[in-house]
């Protein structure tokens, strides 16, 4: 029997289809002298295709987040200002890391690069890219591109639900910049200075130190503490059409945070204050040989990083626990653009990728076992490491004038489970100078990680002593991916339109296992199939030079295909309005208020929440060379922190400035 979210669903996608045909009839008249003026190509982007595109071109759900709009919100970080993307879902999770979610599709499904490079980190199911956005310097970046939708096809494992690759300042005109942020949340003084053009050589650096601030609620604490962030990069130019790309970065992680004992417990793990502490450093450093001519772009590229982690955990006088571990990852890549004809690019290339983990929490799961002491305390140590090859092929190709194509395919080999096929396929048709239907369909996987495969856990877990062990027989994840939208401008309003619908088997999930003394156990299985359909518009509007507006809706009915439940972790419909106003001087002041909003976010308990939050940013020019802003998030001091799945913080405030030079 169809209930009424199954009903709810079916009005939406017949809303989407009328959309689509009222939206044929109303842009395919922008052709008219207004349409025209107000035509342009946007944005270009470079992840959707690993080529230079227009995005309005790129078949796929693109949004691109510049510098200045991460200004234009006051953004304290990455997660700042992914937070306000449509289908994106950036929801902090329990005070500690922030849950990482396109379209419906778990935080482990979606593949996060700086500079087109996968970073080394955490690989369980539940801390896969949790406390990735923390740890880039929002200083030194220059823009955010997210695709949403299967990326398999040309970036393999992980990309599922989609793609979010963070591009950093390159060596530019010698010069440079100085700020500092203070908040309720956090504080830091950042930097870079850019050398330009010295003969054939050109170095950029950037550094960022940043003091979390300690947030007490309860007895219970966030992780606080101090970061520090330091990167250069350089370009060095053979000739007009070829040169070197090379760089490093350095980050030191030093945190703790407080948990509040209960007196009258009963258990000794419960009634004392526990403190634990967590150093973390990550290494990063990657060469890059590119070059072009008429008809072709290519490049080599080899990168390589690490991330090693250390924690403690102790009540008065007496330590509990520890946790050492270290992520490597190890990439060699090679691509090239041919431009075949006016109407053909092919994009081809290869890839082999090492992947080492190694610590406490594998314990004697993995190979290479010995005995780690610390404190007093000793657990088993062991490592295990993944190597996997690639190759994809992709053609840009411009069928008609209208329309364009865009097949790629690509093929993964691993050394734990074998070989997978991604392919996808993309097309827009260009209905009028204004407006556009694009559809994609893709195939996409995500492959069991180390410690799924390997884990061995035993950990105390905040008051709970935790289990995990992993499973060398999984299978890989598989998805089928589908979308269809239209998008157009008119005058001074813009709009989209997309329905997506995500299939998802093999799920890697964990299968509670039971108590064993004071202890719960876990272990990864392929058991869960999901379903995850839903609807994505956005609208914009500039009223005059003063003022405009924007809106986003999101809806999404995400479901265990088994039970046909819905999954936790996600609202049913979520969405943001925002109001600005500049005064358009050659020194401008900006005013931005918007409202973030969710509606139905169900949790593990299975409880729904509805709940907004409302937040402002002024920003002001006071010359060319210094920018100032303010802002409050959460006017209202809407506060949800007791539930594990989420954290809201309350009112918080924060300020900064900025020199150029």
């Amino acid at each position: 029997m169809m209930d009424q979210d199954r009903f709810y669903e079916k009005k939406m996608r017949a809303a989407v289809c009328m959309a689509a045909i009222l939206g044929s009839a109303v842009f395919g008249r922008a052709e008219g002298a207004e349409g025209l003026q107000n035509y342009d190509l946007g944005e270009t982007v470079v992840t959707a295709t690993k080529t230079k595109l227009a995005e309005k071109k790129v078949p796929m759900t693109t949004a691109v987040i510049t510098q200045e709009e991460m200004q234009k919100i006051g953004a304290y970080n990455v997660r700042d200002a992914l937070k306000t993307v449509t289908g994106l879902n950036v929801m902090e999770a329990g005070m500690t890391g922030n849950q990482v979610s396109i379209r419906g599709m778990g935080t482990q499904s979606t593949l996060i690069l700086v500079d087109g490079r996968r970073m080394a980190g955490e690989d369980s199911g539940s801390t896969m890219n949790v406390y990735e956005l923390g740890r880039i310097n929002a200083a030194g970046v220059e823009r955010i591109e997210i695709i949403r939708g299967a990326g398999s096809g040309l970036y393999g494992s992980d990309a599922m639900g989609g793609v979010i690759n963070i591009i950093t300042k390159k060596p530019q005109k010698a010069g440079g910049y100085a700020g500092t942020r203070i908040g309720s949340r956090e504080n830091s003084v950042y930097g870079g200075v850019s050398t330009g053009r010295q003969g054939k050589l050109s170095l950029n650096m950037n550094y960022n130190l940043t003091e979390i601030r300690k947030n007490d609620e309860n007895g219970d604490t966030n992780m606080f503490g101090p970061k520090r962030y330091f990167d250069i990069n350089g370009d060095y130019r053979f000739n007009d059409h070829s040169g070197l790309d090379f760089g490093a970065s350095f980050l030191k992680e030093q945190t703790r945070e407080f948990s509040a004992g209960n007196p009258t417990a009963t258990s000794a793990s419960a009634r004392y204050d526990m403190t634990e502490w967590y150093d973390n450093n990550r290494l990063d450093y990657h060469l890059k040989y590119y070059g072009f001519d008429k008809k072709n772009d290519y490049e080599i590229q080899t990168y390589y990083n690490r991330l090693g982690k250390e924690s403690r955990k102790k009540i008065p006088g007496q330590w509990q626990d520890f946790d050492h571990s270290k992520y490597e990852t190890y990439v060699l890549e090679g691509k090239n653009s041919y431009r075949a004809d006016s109407r053909n690019t092919f994009t081809y290339g290869a890839e082999y990728r090492h992947q080492k983990a190694a610590g406490t929490r594998l314990a004697g799961g993995a190979g290479k076992i010995r005995e780690e002491n610390y404190l007093g305390m000793t657990k088993d140590f062991s490592t295990a490491d993944i190597s996997s090859y690639a190759f994809y092929l992709q053609d840009e190709w411009q069928l008609s004038d209208k329309l364009f194509f865009v097949p790629s395919l690509r093929y993964d080999h691993y050394d734990t489970f074998g070989g997978e096929l991604s392919p996808r396929l993309g097309l827009t048709y260009e209905l009028s100078r204004g407006a556009r239907i694009k559809a994609n369909y893709g195939l996409g996987y995500r492959a069991p990680t180390i410690f799924e495969l390997y884990s061995h856990m035993d950990r105390n877990m905040g008051r709970m002593q935790v289990q995990v062990w992993g499973n060398e027989n999984l299978d890989a994840e598989k998805s089928h991916s589908f979308d269809i939208g239209i998008e157009g401008e008119r005058g001074k309003a813009t709009g989209k339109l997309t329905y997506f619908h995500n299939k998802i088997s093999n799920l890697i999930d964990s299968e509670f296992l039971g108590r064993f003394g004071r202890a719960v156990r876990y272990q990864y299985i392929n058991i869960n199939k999901a379903t995850m359909d839903g609807i994505e518009a956005e609208a914009s509007y500039r009223f005059d030079r003063h003022w405009s507006t924007r809106a986003s809706y999101t809806y999404l009915d995400a479901r265990d295909a088994n039970t046909d439940s819905r999954l936790t972790g996600h609202a049913r419909a979520n969405g943001v309005v925002e109001l600005s106003y500049t005064d358009g001087s050659k020194k401008p002041w900006t005013a931005t208020l918007y409202n973030m909003w969710y509606k139905d976010y169900l949790n593990t308990a299975d409880e729904n929440y509805t709940y907004s939050t409302t937040n402002f940013v002024v920003t002001k020019d006071l010359n060319k060379n210094t920018h100032l802003y303010a802002g409050v998030d959460n006017i209202f001091n809407k506060n949800f922190g007791e539930d594990d799945d989420y954290s809201i913080y309350g009112r918080t405030w924060r300020a900064g400035v900025e020199f150029t030079f």
